[in-house]
């Protein structure tokens, strides 16, 4: 697509909500950071009612939530898309940035009438995310209506045609300023996981994992931060394994930088990510990780294993526990890896990170 269109002095920011899952964290970050730019920024979301309030947002920002229709689910993106090019007309010299894949269709499918520079950034595994087939192709073919297309890793970007490619820049997600120093104390005796509880998290393969090692680390206990549709299913298994004074699921918390700043050990076992903000949290905080090396590699993008963190295969449930007890079974390697880590704290702030995507959104 040539790139013709005006010169912006707004973002427009098109999201499904703004609630606790990791691509809207990053996005209220980065608005946050915008805002003490002086950029104008206006959130759209498109699912008003799903709505949660569980980022404070900066009040500089304009919010309009799309209404949905209650009938097919053509017929309501039809609708909406009607009301966001009527929106996005009145803005022309706005550009216009999504994450997420049905707000990312929403647009493509209002890119023949608009003329606002179109930014669409790929927050997953594109290969496995949509889970269906035939989302994925549509999704191929709407990232050519993109003027820019931002990836997380070389690997994402890999997946698209040529075309896709060409226009594709890296941005890393940032590490959120506002963590808590690293602790430096005798570290709680409990493994923390920070996560949605669906089937791409793979959680089950961290509680097998505790549960062998409770054999040789009987007072050590497990808490699973997030929450998600399998969570009766997790709950089940728990109470499969008896291991119900254990393993806790904790829900979603405000304050889980606290309740992961002294664990002893991070775990993440995504079956897929992109680059995960709780892996990212936990290093920044220098907390000893453990984490799947999983597509499309933004785990083996900041974790050299060995040095800052750990890498164990996908699904082996014997290379997560084998990798946390190497962990607790020796001081010293821990106290290493959680020094090296913190590292990244410096690497990637919000305000860097914000000013890359400043480069192309203004």
């Amino acid at each position: 697509m040539e790139n013709n269109k005006a010169q912006t002095n707004e973002i427009i920011v098109v999201t499904n909500y703004l609630t606790d899952g990791g691509a809207e964290r990053v996005l209220s970050e980065l608005i946050s950071e915008w805002i003490k730019f002086d950029h104008k920024v206006l959130v759209i979301q498109i699912k008003s009612s799903s709505f949660l309030d569980s980022f404070v947002l900066p009040k500089e920002i304009e919010i309009i939530n799309i209404n949905e229709l209650e009938s097919s689910r053509f017929v309501r993106r039809l609708y909406q898309a009607f009301q966001l090019v009527k929106i996005l007309r009145l803005k022309k010299s706005g550009t216009v940035l999504s994450f997420t894949n049905p707000s990312i269709l929403l647009v493509g499918m209002c890119s023949p009438f608009i003329k606002n520079k179109i930014v669409f950034s790929e927050r997953n595994d594109p290969d496995r995310s949509p889970t269906k087939k035939r989302f994925r192709i549509v999704r191929d073919m709407v990232y050519r209506r993109a003027d820019v297309c931002v990836f997380q890793t070389e690997d994402a970007r890999a997946h698209f045609c040529k075309k896709v490619q060409s226009k594709g820049i890296i941005i890393p997600n940032p590490v959120n300023d506002d963590l808590p120093e690293p602790y430096n104390g005798e570290r709680r005796k409990t493994i923390v996981a920070v996560c949605r509880l669906n089937q791409q998290k793979n959680i089950p393969m961290t509680i097998h994992a505790f549960n062998k090692l409770i054999v040789d680390y009987p007072d050590y206990t497990l808490e699973i931060y997030g929450r998600g549709e399998l969570e009766k299913d997790l709950q089940d298994l728990i109470n499969r394994l008896d291991l119900q004074e254990k393993v806790f699921l904790m829900g979603f918390s405000h304050q889980v930088y606290e309740k992961l700043r002294d664990a002893a050990v991070y775990v993440s076992s995504s079956n897929y990510e992109g680059i995960s903000n709780s892996m990212l949290e936990a290093l920044g905080m220098g907390v000893p990780t453990v984490c799947t090396d999983c597509p499309c590699g933004g785990a083996r993008t900041y974790i050299v294993d060995g040095e800052n963190g750990l890498l164990v295969p996908v699904g082996n449930v014997d290379a997560l526990y084998y990798a946390i007890k190497k962990i607790l079974d020796d001081m010293n390697f821990a106290k290493k890896l959680s020094i090296n880590a913190s590292k990244i704290r410096e690497e990637l702030p919000v305000k860097k990170i914000a000013e890359q995507w400043t480069d192309i959104l203004i």
